[in-house]
């Protein structure tokens, strides 16, 4: 899959979230990721895509299971990547869970990190 594409993005997140709150979250964390992108200069498209799906699959394997690797994020992020999406996606969403152990080590790791905490007021 080349770049994903909002439509894509947006597919997943009304197919896998019921919850209208979840989604608003998603939304807004996409706003943030979008005004960002533009102060840093870097690819809006893909900044805001990331910061959409980041927490699409919430909802199926919430945070109460014993394993990392088999709630939110893991459990999404193994679909993407069914799915062909890129990496610097995939890290990006698995970095924004800190008990994932995955290091932010991407500019758009960072900031999907940070967006989801601000937005999650």
């Amino acid at each position: 899959m080349p770049h994903p594409t909002r439509a894509d993005a947006l597919g997943l997140v009304y197919e896998w979230t019921q919850s209208e709150s979840l989604r608003k979250h998603m939304l807004s964390v996409e706003a943030a990721m979008v005004a960002y992108a533009t102060r840093f200069g870097e690819d809006v498209e893909l900044w805001a895509v990331t910061g959409l799906i980041h927490d699409f699959d919430y909802e199926r394997f919430p945070n109460n299971s014993l394993s990392a690797d088999v709630e939110h994020p893991a459990e999404g992020v193994r679909h993407l990547r069914s799915l062909g999406w890129p990496d610097v996606i995939c890290e990006a969403v698995l970095g924004h869970a800190h008990y994932t152990g995955v290091p932010r080590t991407s500019l758009l790791a960072r900031t999907l990190f940070a967006c989801d905490e601000l937005t999650g007021l």
